[in-house]
């Protein structure tokens, strides 16, 4: 185990706020996460933003491979201690949305071990938390069965919300169509260094092997969602039309609408996901 407090002050590592760094300083979190996690030595894991490592080390302990991308340089002194005590751990410098996963990572290492699932595990800066998920759900890794965050509370919020609720939009959506997700718990301030000025939790995903509904166009149905909730007061007859980068009029709205049984007046968030991937279809 490692103490967060004294790796900062061992390696003067002091964490840069440009970057989202907050430092999970309770031991406690780090074996809950694993624990959501429920790892392995059949899983080859991605850690995103490794850190000082921590949560790596212990990871190690469970997984087959820990792969931990990390864009600080300046992590890559303690993560090679990590990396030095367990010889199932890979350290990569690079930004995770500009990593080629599936040459780097999945062929790399996954086809060539003896794994049977890969799992994301990662403690996400606020700042670029959504574009982290929905980049690793739109490659669509082969053999990815779990991906476990740490995000801002509200975050999860709208990740796990369903139809109905302010708190539901794009986001819901999106990570409905790849995954059947869940809060599993709530971290407060206190848990990390520095503090932020917010509840964060752990979210769960268990990414889905086949597409929940059928879809003509997946980039059509997104673009759709998009639309919706990019004018979320609106109706949908309006808000859809709206948008730029659709061909729909009002009238072409308002008759799939009526088709599928909804009123006209609709708005975003009365429609689930199955939905709007019937809405997608018929405005094509």
């Amino acid at each position: 185990m490692f103490d967060t407090r004294e790796r900062l002050k061992a390696f003067d590592i002091h964490p840069i706020k440009s970057l989202g760094q907050n430092f999970l300083a309770e031991y406690s979190v780090v074996e809950r996460i694993i624990e959501t996690a429920e790892l392995c030595e059949d899983d080859l894991v991605i850690e995103v933003g490794p850190g000082l490592g921590v949560m790596t080390d212990a990871m190690a302990e469970k997984a087959g491979l820990v792969v931990a991308v990390e864009i600080d340089k300046h992590m890559l002194e303690p993560l090679g201690i990590i990396s030095a005590l367990h010889e199932n751990v890979r350290i990569i410098n690079a930004d995770i949305l500009k990593l080629d996963i599936r040459k780097e990572i999945t062929e790399k290492y996954f086809e060539s071990g003896n794994f049977k699932n890969i799992k994301v595990v990662a403690n996400l800066p606020y700042y670029i938390t959504t574009p982290i998920i929905m980049g690793l759900l739109e490659m669509e890794i082969p053999h990815l069965k779990t991906m476990v965050f740490m995000v801002q509370k509200e975050v999860g919020e709208r990740m796990t919300a369903g139809p109905g609720g302010k708190e539901y939009g794009a986001l819901s959506v999106s990570v409905k169509y790849f995954s059947e997700s869940k809060i599993a718990f709530i971290v407060p301030p206190h848990c990390f260094i520095p503090q932020p000025g917010v509840d964060s939790c752990v979210v769960k995903m268990a990414v889905r092997e086949e597409a929940p509904f059928y879809l003509k166009n997946k980039d059509h149905f997104f673009k759709v969602v998009k639309a919706a909730f990019g004018q979320r007061r609106k109706m949908l007859t309006n808000a859809i039309p709206n948008a730029a980068y659709l061909d729909a009029d009002k009238e072409k709205v308002a008759a799939a609408l009526t088709e599928m049984g909804k009123d006209v007046k609709a708005r975003g968030e009365s429609l689930t996901p199955e939905e709007f991937g019937s809405l997608s279809n018929l405005l094509i």
